[in-house]
């Protein structure tokens, strides 16, 4: 069964070629459930849909994303969070992992490094707490 996903950005167009670029190469393991421009309308639009996984810009101008996971983390806790960021991952990624997210992936590596990363933590138990440690 596909991992029903919302993509959480600010910017219009990379929301749809992320969109586009996990129904062609997500081989049916993830499902486009939604999609919120800004982080404003995140958590309820979260909230309604129940996603197994976000995929959560972290540098948004309504609301930054570092500000929404502790809400998407408490408001889902089983949920499987990545982050996913333009900035310098030396400087943003135990922030964001601190914060509650699940895994850390550059926008400049998207093709590579997000389907691993979403087939790893999708495998994991949805009834077990998300962790940053796993």
């Amino acid at each position: 069964m596909p991992l029903s996903t919302l993509l959480v950005d600010d910017n219009p167009t990379f929301l749809r070629i992320l969109a586009g670029f996990l129904g062609e190469h997500g081989g049916g393991t993830v499902r486009v459930a939604g999609s919120v421009v800004g982080g404003r309308n995140a958590v309820a639009e979260a909230e309604r849909l129940q996603p197994r996984i976000i995929l959560l810009d972290l540098q948004m101008p309504d609301v930054p994303g570092l500000k929404l996971l502790p809400q998407l983390r408490t408001g889902l806790p089983n949920a499987i969070i990545i982050a996913l960021s333009l900035l310098d991952p030396d400087e943003y990624e135990d922030p964001a992992l601190a914060a509650g997210a699940d895994a850390f992936v550059s926008k400049m590596n998207v093709e590579r490094d997000l389907l691993p990363s979403i087939r790893t933590f999708g495998a994991r138990d949805p009834r077990s707490p998300a962790t940053a440690e796993e």
